[in-house]
């Protein structure tokens, strides 16, 4: 009887590895990640901005925000992005939005990492929605997009990543000395999912 029950348990114990090898391999054999992907993300976080002299240029923090993302991956690892990122600082019926628009390269120095870095345009606006409804927008000005997520769920054809990302907004240079005179920030983490 000790015998059997010694055999029984490694043979038990093969039969459970046997089992889950399937599963294993089946995670393994996800595909690279090639070609045209897509999606969005949601984000909370600030908007913060200063003049040139360093003063804040107005009490915007806490900010919730969106992205929409469209990548080509050439590589499995290396692709060209464009993506759209506002967000908003909603107060008294007060709304100010900074969108940050880019156009850059994504790297994936792992496959459940991404990094991307863009340069474009960004614009601010403020709207009223009062009695009466007002509407401004700033001139556009330069951008830049600074962006780390890690996957944490991954299909055959979709990712889902947690995501940090900064989008940086220049105003102006009326004293032509290569400085902006404002600097807009857009800060937010968040999650973001992807289409492949």
């Amino acid at each position: 009887m000790l015998i059997r029950l010694r055999l029984g348990l490694p043979a038990f114990a093969l039969v459970s590895f046997a089992a889950l090898a399937p599963a294993a391999a089946q995670r393994a054999e996800l595909p690279p990640r090639l070609g045209f992907e897509g999606g969005f993300g949601l984000y909370g976080g600030e908007i913060n901005c200063e003049d040139q002299s360093g003063e804040s240029c107005g009490g915007f923090n806490e900010a919730g925000g969106i992205d929409g993302h469209l990548t080509y991956m050439f590589r499995p690892r290396l692709g060209i992005t464009f993506d759209v990122f506002p967000m908003f600082h909603t107060e008294d019926r007060w709304t100010f939005t900074h969108n940050v628009v880019t156009l850059g390269l994504k790297w994936r120095p792992v496959p459940i990492v991404g990094l991307t870095v863009g340069v474009g345009s960004a614009q601010a606006s403020l709207h009223y929605d009062g009695i009466v409804q007002l509407d401004q927008r700033s001139d556009s000005g330069g951008a830049l997009l600074l962006a780390a997520g890690v996957d944490v769920l991954r299909g055959r054809g979709f990712a889902i990543d947690v995501e940090a990302r900064a989008g940086f907004g220049f105003y102006g240079d009326d004293d032509n000395d290569g400085q902006a005179d404002i600097v807009a920030r857009n800060f937010g983490v968040g999650a973001a999912v992807t289409w492949f």
